[in-house]
């Protein structure tokens, strides 16, 4: 053994780490497999995965520089192809992938993104119906938010004064494309809603590739769309084109022009329409004035118009004999009840005290108390009573007092 040439393990490992770093073919690399224990630090922004296909795993890691450029998120069982380098950690003494950029295997960076996007804003309720506002039937302030060099806002522009001469159309011009194109748009957006006096707002632009159109998919766009107050109609590309604005928007309109058509109302149609209701209403009024004539005719042709006395007689007549049938019943009924109170007027005056006294008897009652003497045993000698007769009444004292029991007087 040739004891000059025995390596550290330090020396083993940078000796081993020149050799991959120095290969050709191992400097830059593409590596298809599937992502599996993926971790990412927030802190210092790294993310830590293994790529794994059925017969082997090789580590990886993927430096915060070069993971914050990712338009996607990275998940576990994820088919992805990694471009990098393959060198050597030299403290774990283990050989990794070094990744400088990530792109889904068989599906592209920008659509994967766009998949994420829309799942999360779908759990958030974003995209639900619950949220959709109406449109405005007859609006007269529109806002658009597109390029005003566009074709799209030219196209916009002519079918409103088409339709709707009188709109008023508020341009809230920004960028339809490019890095700045979705703080601009949301932006606008914005500004209409201040404004105030918007019906109704259109954000869209002509057609174009996927990426010409990524701004109406991005997360600030849809999150403004969604917090607008005045109902939004989104009009982005052409029928076959959908965007996340198209599902957050309150309508979608296929083209830039289908959006200026649901904006406003054809007033011309409308007039037309107008029109038409106007002469149904008076054909309706004529029918209905002709069918009242015809009722008219049809009563004055019974007897009661063309001989109304000969009617009018014998109903004068009916009212006589039953205004003789009643008086009759009256009188009967009156004679009925005299004849009773005469009688129950004599048995009350029957028992009438009046009665008795003219018949020559008195009525005795002591003076003060107004009570009425029923015995001797009730006054007392020299008391003073008071007889009332049929024409006057007296005042006598008491001299002597008999009782008369069982025809016998008993002086008391």
């Amino acid at each position: 053994m040739d004891r000059e040439r025995i390596l550290t393990v330090s020396e083993l490992t940078t000796y081993i780490k020149s050799l991959l770093e120095n290969d050709m073919v191992l400097a830059s690399i593409w590596v298809k497999g599937e992502i599996s224990d993926f971790k990412y630090y927030q802190k210092s922004g790294h993310s830590y995965f293994s790529l794994k296909d059925e017969g082997a795993v090789i580590s990886c890691v993927m430096f915060r520089s070069r993971a914050r450029s990712l338009r996607f998120v990275p998940e576990n069982g994820m088919k992805v192809i990694a471009l990098g380098y393959v060198s050597v950690f030299e403290r774990s003494g283990r050989y990794q992938l070094y990744v400088e950029d990530l792109e889904p295997d068989g599906i592209g960076a920008l659509y994967l993104q766009l998949l994420q996007l829309r799942q999360r804003l779908e759990k958030e309720g974003l995209f639900s119906p619950d949220k959709k506002k109406p449109l405005p039937k007859f609006a007269n302030r529109v806002g658009v938010v597109t390029s005003a060099d566009g074709a799209a806002f030219r196209d916009i522009l002519k079918v409103i004064r088409q339709r709707h001469p009188g709109a008023v159309v508020v341009l809230a011009h920004s960028s339809v494309q490019g890095e700045s194109a979705a703080q601009e748009i949301a932006r606008a957006i914005r500004a209409l809603n201040e404004y105030g006096e918007i019906d109704v707002i259109i954000v869209g632009r002509g057609g174009g590739s996927f990426e010409d159109l990524w701004a109406f998919n991005t997360e600030e766009v849809v999150r403004a769309v969604s917090a607008s107050s005045v109902p939004v109609i989104s009009a982005v590309g052409h029928e076959v084109d959908y965007s996340l604005c198209d599902l957050v928007a309150d309508v979608r309109a296929a083209t830039p022009t289908q959006a200026a058509q649901l904006a406003v109302p054809d007033i011309e149609a409308l007039r037309q329409d107008l029109a038409l209701l106007q002469r149904r209403m008076r054909r309706a009024m004529e029918r209905n004035i002709e069918s009242k004539w015809q009722t008219v005719d049809y009563f004055r042709a019974r007897r009661i118009w063309a001989g109304p006395d000969g009617l009018l007689q014998h109903q004068r007549l009916r009212v006589g004999e039953l205004r003789e049938r009643l008086l009759k019943a009256a009188k009967s009924d009156i004679d009925l009840r005299r004849h009773g109170l005469e009688s129950i007027s004599g048995r009350l005056d029957a028992l009438s005290p009046l009665r008795v006294l003219e018949r020559g008897y008195a009525v005795v009652r002591k003076p003060e108390a107004g009570e009425v003497v029923k015995g001797v045993e009730k006054v007392r000698i020299g008391e003073l009573l008071e007889i009332i007769l049929r024409e006057g009444r007296m005042t006598v004292e008491v001299k002597t007092k008999e009782q008369v029991r069982d025809g016998r007087n008993r002086k008391l």
